[in-house]
């Protein structure tokens, strides 16, 4: 929504202040300039990237939009989760987790905290590493770098679309520019004609140049940086993962494991202590 409503504003401050400053706004709709400004930018993209990438982009760009979703009520359910786990792993060992691990999305306790358990990156994550640490695969230390190499990885690969996204934004001036050049270009054939016409195609051409410092700054660059933060977001409820698995397969008790992962969540969505408490008693059913 923040996107959405960022795009309407510029979009708003831009046609707002030049329509008072006298500005008409019909001479702002050239359709050739979006088409050599729109049309090089996208072919260029197509030049520069191999197509996963290119598929990639547009879920991407949605997700900008879309946001994370990993907000305090996200964490409340991940750490409750992992306090219900880590509890019954506790009391009943690995017999007491089987039939969730065996089937997740059907698990009633994993259906308890619906906001966790159904993003699927950070499942498939969170039941893989722990399938490994109690079938006996991996000890404490295995786990760690294994989860290490795997936030490594999916953080690496997330940031290709942003990274995509910035250099296209970055694109634009350039392209702005040589729209406006074509503009220049066909104005000299209109030299020897009344001043009234010379200067609407030089306005014409010079709306390319504001086009593409528009997309840069106003749209596509902004756009980039969202994705971004969506891709930071994401590894850091990855990371909350790690801190609470290893803890719990280092042999920490399950509070204290719980306790480790609470303080990697960032601050302006970090559980306090007195709710994590809540969440680790209503795991036990109390």
């Amino acid at each position: 929504m923040g996107v959405i409503i960022g795009i309407i504003g510029v979009t708003a401050s831009v046609l707002g202040g030049f329509v008072m400053g006298g500005g008409p706004l019909p001479v702002l709709i050239q359709i050739n300039e979006l088409i050599v400004i729109g049309g090089a930018a996208l072919f260029g993209v197509v030049i520069g990237n191999p197509g996963y990438v290119l598929k990639g982009i547009i879920p991407a760009i949605i997700g900008g939009i879309k946001g994370s979703g990993v907000d305090k009520k996200m964490y409340k359910d991940l750490l409750g989760l992992m306090a219900s786990i880590f509890d019954t792993m506790r009391k009943e060992g690995v017999l007491g987790i089987e039939a969730d691990l065996a089937d997740p999305h059907k698990s009633a306790r994993f259906q308890k905290y619906p906001k966790a358990a159904h993003d699927h990156h950070l499942m498939e994550t969170f039941t893989s590493a722990l399938r490994l640490f109690v079938d006996g695969v991996v000890n404490a230390f295995d786990l760690e770098r294994l989860l290490d190499t795997e936030i490594e990885t999916h953080h690496e690969e997330a940031l290709i679309y942003p990274g995509v996204l910035s250099k296209l934004s970055d694109s634009f001036p350039g392209l702005g520019i040589v729209a406006a050049v074509l503009g220049i270009i066909v104005t000299m054939q209109f030299l020897d004609g009344p001043p009234a016409v010379i200067g609407h195609h030089v306005a014409a051409a010079l709306v390319g140049t504001m086009l593409g410092i528009l997309f840069c700054y106003g749209y596509v660059g902004p756009l980039a940086s969202k994705v971004e933060y969506v891709v930071r977001e994401q590894s850091a409820l990855l990371k909350c993962v790690k801190a609470g698995l290893v803890s719990f397969a280092g042999g920490a008790p399950p509070q204290v494991a719980l306790e480790f992962a609470r303080k990697t969540i960032p601050p302006s969505m970090r559980p306090t202590a007195e709710e994590l408490e809540t969440l680790i008693k209503e795991a036990k059913g109390k």
